[in-house]
């Protein structure tokens, strides 16, 4: 989100310009500025912030198999926490994007942080079940606005020849957050109990919001400009295929259903009841399955922006669904590992679906577009907690984990149908 003051977006237009020669950029003809890199202190700022929000964020997962012991719920109980904070944040998509367009980053972000420490507060001190649900309730309110924050700084800032390895450094500052947070939130929890494990995330999420308001916000008002304007005229308007595009929205809400129904509810469920693993073994070897991921984001990064972003996503598809598939007939820690990591690793071109659309629609990605984006992807996170819990109370894990491999196989067919051979020029 962020973008260092005085740097231009190549979508962007100019802003009091050029800080060498001390005159505007627009007022010396013939002055040309040369295209912005691929780091900028604004982004080194933005990643940090959203580091420590996965950080205070990813405590939940390895927890959840002592959540259900302690506050004796099921499995399709344990499924509508997920759900629940999926479905707040999903209700706040829209409006956190026509918010950003209203009244600026400031008063979104600073609402934001505000409810992520006391969704987190809330979920420490819950004495039960229906509590716990509000405060899951209230930490996706809270994420529905920071995602919409990021997604528009991260398709609105920075060369577009770059956009898939800035999108996959903020993935890594997010994986590498989430893959920290799963080792102490389990560590913790093992050792003192669920809560302590939200206790540590209240102090993670007031150091964010201090990073966020010191550095990220001030680097957020560079972007705060009105999109490039529109060629209306009939040569300049860009007919979108319905197709792609419909492919396109599929793969989003598809990573989101892998992501909420796999990593966030068959893993860990999996882990804690058919393995009999510990919080701190879950954790642990979510935590090393995000690290394989991080150090894939980079590269995935680059080659999608050298050989196409098509070409990429689909073995990352491949990937989410070999290791959903494998989990259930796993007997131990290895295959357990092993099935995680081919998971993670398949989320890796996460960033790489919003680039694609952001592509077709011709680079007019707005506060609008942003919140349709999250609408769809968020949709995946609401029906995939309940839909996999459920499905593991009443048949099993092999049928939850079969539920998610036929939604990632429709995908995968209809990514070959429209995208493969259609990337945009």
């Amino acid at each position: 989100m962020p973008i260092a003051e005085g740097r231009q977006s190549s979508e962007m237009p100019g802003r009091a310009g050029d800080r060498d020669s001390g005159h505007k950029g627009s007022d010396l003809p013939g002055l040309r500025r040369a295209e912005p890199g691929l780091w900028d202190a604004g982004l080194g700022w933005f990643l940090l912030l959203y580091f420590l929000l996965n950080v205070g964020m990813g405590v939940f997962p390895p927890l959840l198999p002592q959540i259900m012991e302690s506050l004796d719920i099921s499995f399709a109980a344990v499924g509508l926490l997920g759900s629940a904070y999926a479905v707040t944040r999903f209700v706040m998509n829209l409006p956190a994007g026509l918010l950003v367009e209203r009244l600026g980053f400031v008063q979104v972000l600073h609402a934001g942080m505000g409810l992520l420490v006391v969704g987190s507060a809330l979920s420490a001190w819950s004495p039960s079940y229906a509590i716990l649900l509000a405060a899951r309730g209230l930490l996706g309110m809270a994420t529905g606005m920071a995602n919409i924050t990021a997604i528009l700084y991260l398709m609105r800032s920075g060369p577009p020849t770059q956009r898939s390895r800035r999108g996959n450094l903020y993935e890594l500052s997010v994986v590498a957050g989430m893959a920290v947070s799963a080792d102490l939130g389990g560590v913790v929890g093992g050792r003192w109990g669920w809560r302590w494990s939200f206790g540590l995330a209240i102090l993670v999420l007031v150091a964010a919001w201090a990073v966020a308001a010191q550095r990220v916000l001030p680097a957020l008002r560079a972007i705060e400009l009105p999109p490039p304007p529109r060629d209306v005229s009939a040569r300049g308007r860009r007919r979108v295929p319905s197709g792609p595009i419909l492919a396109i929205y599929v793969a989003m809400f598809t990573q989101a259903f892998a992501w909420g129904g796999g990593i966030s509810t068959l893993f860990p469920l999996y882990g804690g009841r058919a393995l009999d693993l510990s919080p701190s073994a879950i954790g642990r070897t979510m935590a090393l399955a995000f690290w394989v991921e991080v150090c894939l984001l980079f590269p995935v990064g680059w080659a999608a922006d050298a050989w196409g972003k098509s070409r990429i996503l689909l073995p990352g598809f491949l990937a989410i669904l070999l290791g959903t598939l494998l989990v259930p007939v796993t007997g131990g820690i290895p295959g357990y590992g092993a099935a995680f990591i081919l998971l993670t690793s398949g989320m890796s071109v996460w960033m790489l679906v919003p680039a694609i659309l952001t592509e077709r629609l011709g680079g007019d990605f707005g506060g609008r577009s942003a919140a349709f984006y999250r609408l769809v992807t968020d949709l995946g996170f609401i029906l995939a907690p309940a839909t996999v819990g459920w499905l593991i109370g009443r048949s099993g894990f092999l049928a939850a984990a079969a539920a998610i491999g036929i939604v990632v196989t429709l995908s995968l067919l209809m990514s070959l149908r429209f995208l493969l051979r259609r990337e945009p020029a």
